[in-house]
């Protein structure tokens, strides 16, 4: 059964007793993040979870029942991972059947992806033999509020920057393929902070992604991110946002300055992305925050004389 979102176009395989789908597709350093949900006719309905690449699924909502990951059909997984919320990497081309039985729906966050491409995101943090072998309705509450956020900006009208979604796909990916938890970073030098910084303030109207900053200072994309926080106290998603929001304060202050061409400046999609974006982090649209200032500056000047 296939499913066409725009240009997207998704298959499940080997589908029996599917009524219908919708899906929604965002891609983030190569890795297609899917938001999924399908809907069964009633008795037993299952497909096959694998792909061409590497899935990891993570089941977010199930109506009228539990649903499972079964590499031997007709037998039931363990009844100890028989949890909502279970979590499943299944290896590519590696037969295992999603299976429900009367389920109305099931709605779920599905990663494909080349498992080579963890090393270039994790490297020495990666555990090698998680990402090697299957493991079937596994649970991680870290991992699951990750897929809940990447579900939402999946299907969000206005997405936020690339360093968000991978920022979210990160934490995911490690909180199932990390191996030993790091122990507390001491953060990026001093040479490669600053290295960092100046990339995102000359690039704030670009798509910058955690890959590319990671490659600035010779780091895996999980030692970065979490190194670049403890420098900062902040995820590089939320320093490219407030700096584009500074950024965009400043040419607010300039004549001549309209919020189409301020939007384009610091690297948001059109006017109306960026004032919605705008007026969620400061609390005020453009507008507003510009003659806010305008007044307060009055009021400074007229208490100076």
């Amino acid at each position: 059964m296939q499913v066409s979102e725009g240009s997207d176009t998704f298959e499940f395989r080997s589908p029996h007793g599917m009524k219908a789908a919708h899906s929604r597709l965002r891609t983030f350093a190569g890795i297609a993040v899917r938001h999924l949900q399908h809907f069964n006719h009633p008795g037993r309905a299952w497909h096959d979870l694998s792909g061409p690449q590497d899935t990891l699924t993570v089941v977010l909502s199930e109506i009228g029942g539990r649903c499972e990951a079964r590499t031997n059909l007709p037998r039931s997984a363990a009844l100890e991972r028989q949890r909502p919320n279970h979590i499943s990497f299944v290896p590519a081309e590696m037969r295992v059947w999603g299976y429900t039985d009367n389920m109305e729906s099931v709605r779920e966050l599905r990663l494909s992806f080349d498992r080579k491409s963890l090393g270039d995101w994790f490297g020495p943090d990666l555990d090698l033999g998680k990402a090697g072998n299957p493991e079937l309705m596994f649970h991680d509450k870290r991992a699951v509020e990750c897929a809940r956020l990447l579900a939402a900006e999946c299907d969000a009208s206005d997405p936020s920057t690339g360093l968000y979604g991978e920022g979210l796909t990160i934490a995911l990916l490690s909180a199932c393929f990390q191996g030993r938890p790091q122990k507390e970073s001491s953060g990026l030098s001093v040479s490669q902070l600053r290295l960092v910084l100046d990339f995102i303030h000359e690039h704030l109207d670009l798509s910058v992604s955690v890959f590319q900053l990671a490659r600035l200072v010779d780091l895996s994309s999980s030692q970065f991110a979490r190194m670049f926080k403890a420098s900062t106290g902040v995820s590089p998603h939320r320093y490219q946002l407030n700096t584009r929001i500074g950024k965009a304060q400043e040419l607010l202050l300039m004549q001549g300055e309209s919020l189409s061409m301020v939007a384009v400046a610091t690297g948001f999609a059109d006017q109306s992305h960026f004032t919605r974006t705008f007026k969620r982090v400061t609390g005020a649209t453009p507008h507003e925050w510009h003659q806010n200032h305008k007044m307060t500056c009055q009021i400074n000047q007229h208490g100076a004389v």
